[in-house]
């Protein structure tokens, strides 16, 4: 299972490394990536949207079913599948193309919050106590082209001098492997190792599962390519602690009033588009449930608060997600009714010429009437 998990993760690596070749800015790499998965579920989407636009039109007879079966619950159930199927429609149809996109979702979840670690051992010994809240790196700007650091820095009082300095000795996996790894390396944390006290140093937050040669890991490396000022392995929760901040940006990086305008509004964006989308839904599927619509009014919500915390590119995966499948319902949608008003014009009307009222007839007994009754009275004087 891990290896299968590693692999997706590689491979939507390469994926935005490819697209950022393309065009080299990380957001619209995203973009081409949700728009690129999004035409390989096409035909599952389009499916999806008719089998909701016939649950639609079958809901006069699902509320009549409803009526008739009132009290018998299995019977109900029954009769609802035998319909579902005699009409082609699936109440689960939109299930699966959603659950086809969780795991490209999470992966990418996880690629841009990966990092690579290494274990810088210190050529002095170093007290746990006096570094175990401080904040470390390696002595000098991050370069692609550098070799590994021999010196790290601490930050021990929050304040930003990092006034303690630690020459490293050696650099290993975290198997215990040497290695000599390069100037990549932006932030590190100090943890025990037995009575010795180590430095797991990590490359920048999004670069663990991108080729190292490629120009999306380069661009990284050198500014962490920002996409509208936001920092797209940065959440809006880490946007607003300096903190938090500097493990998922790059070196130097602050984060201001501006910045947390596009966090937040890339929030909002979801929110609303989610909510649109939702509305849209059950115009298509005709659900008038109460508990459908306000289940419609609070998922949004519910999603906006748990996006504080989600990192801003997958936010923008989500809101082109959402506005790729509001175009495609639009487009289904009027699709549908074009061809309902063609079939409504196709249907023969009765030309006015050529329409006869039927003459009235008198009822029985009295056919003739007054006509009759006199020629009656003719006889009877002859």
């Amino acid at each position: 299972m891990d290896q299968v998990a590693g692999a997706l993760l590689q491979t939507l690596g390469y994926a935005l490394s490819f697209l950022y070749e393309l065009i080299p800015v990380y957001g619209a790499a995203i973009v081409l990536l949700t728009i690129a998965v999004r035409l390989l579920l096409l035909p599952l989407t389009i499916k999806q949207t008719r089998s909701m636009q016939a649950m639609g039109r079958l809901q006069p007879k699902v509320k009549e079913l409803q009526r008739k079966h009132k009290g018998d619950r299995q019977k109900l159930n029954e009769e609802m599948m035998k319909l579902y199927r005699e009409h082609g429609a699936n109440p689960l149809g939109g299930c699966l193309p959603l659950l086809l996109q969780l795991p490209v979702f999470f992966a990418l979840y996880a690629v841009l919050r990966a990092a690579t670690p290494e274990i810088a051992v210190p050529a002095e010994p170093v007290t746990f106590g006096a570094v175990e809240d401080a904040f470390c790196r390696p002595v000098g700007e991050p370069s692609i082209t550098g070799t590994a650091p021999d010196q790290l820095e601490c930050d021990t009082d929050g304040d930003g001098s990092f006034e303690l300095s630690i020459p490293v000795a050696e650099w290993r996996e975290r198997d215990g492997e040497p290695i000599r790894p390069r100037d990549v390396l932006t932030r590190c944390s100090p943890q025990r190792d037995g009575d010795d006290v180590e430095f797991l140093c990590q490359t920048p937050v999004g670069t663990g599962h991108l080729p190292e040669d490629s120009e999306l890991f380069e661009a990284i490396i050198e500014d962490g390519e920002p996409f509208l000022g936001m920092y797209l392995s940065c959440s809006a929760t880490q946007a607003q602690s300096d903190e938090a901040f500097r493990q998922c940006a790059p070196r130097g990086a602050e984060g201001n009033t501006l910045t947390l305008v596009g966090y937040y509004g890339l929030i909002a964006l979801m929110v609303l588009s989610t909510f649109y989308q939702t509305r849209q839904m059950q115009a298509v599927s005709g659900s008038q449930q109460p508990g459908a619509q306000t289940i419609g009014r609070i998922m949004p919500v519910f999603l906006g608060f748990i996006s504080l915390s989600i990192p801003a590119g997958v936010l923008v995966y989500w809101v082109t997600t959402n506005l790729w499948q509001i175009g495609q319902q639009y487009v289904m949608i009027k699709k549908r009714e074009a061809g309902e008003q063609q079939a409504a014009a196709s249907k023969p009307r009765a030309v006015e010429g050529d329409r006869q009222d039927p003459k009235p007839q008198p009822p029985p007994g009295k056919t003739g009437g007054r006509r009759d009754g006199r020629s009656r009275k003719k006889r009877r004087k002859r």
